[in-house]
């Protein structure tokens, strides 16, 4: 995994991103009804999701937009999420680990393509 720093918007550009190659995992405070567990668990499950598509449609970057960690140590945030889902075995078969872009802000993740995936017999 690649570690960088700076503007992160220039990933659009460099990585040639859609709109629907970024997705925004920032979204603030959240509604105080949903417990925080349930809110980091649907986190995880659209950023398995938003892999899953990109791969299905061939796309080579996808960018999970989480913000800074503003939570205390060891305690869950979409980044932290978004780290862990990235360095687990479950996302082994969508990305490309070592191509992929760590930055305090966002993370961009290179699409394993179909192709490369072995299916197995």
């Amino acid at each position: 995994m690649i570690r960088e720093y700076g503007n992160w918007i220039e990933y659009r550009q460099r990585f040639n991103l859609s709109k629907e190659d970024e997705i925004d995992l920032h979204f603030g405070r959240r509604d105080r009804d949903e417990p925080y567990e349930n809110v980091m668990a649907d986190v995880a499950e659209r950023v398995t999701r938003q892999l899953q598509k990109a791969q299905e449609n061939g796309r080579p970057y996808i960018m999970f937009v989480h913000g800074h960690s503003t939570s205390r140590p060891g305690q869950t945030s979409a980044r932290s999420v978004v780290r862990g889902l990235m360095r687990s075995p479950e996302t082994t078969p969508l990305i490309e680990i070592a191509k992929c872009i760590q930055h305090p802000s966002v993370f961009v993740a290179k699409i394993r393509q179909s192709s490369q995936v072995d299916r197995g017999p």
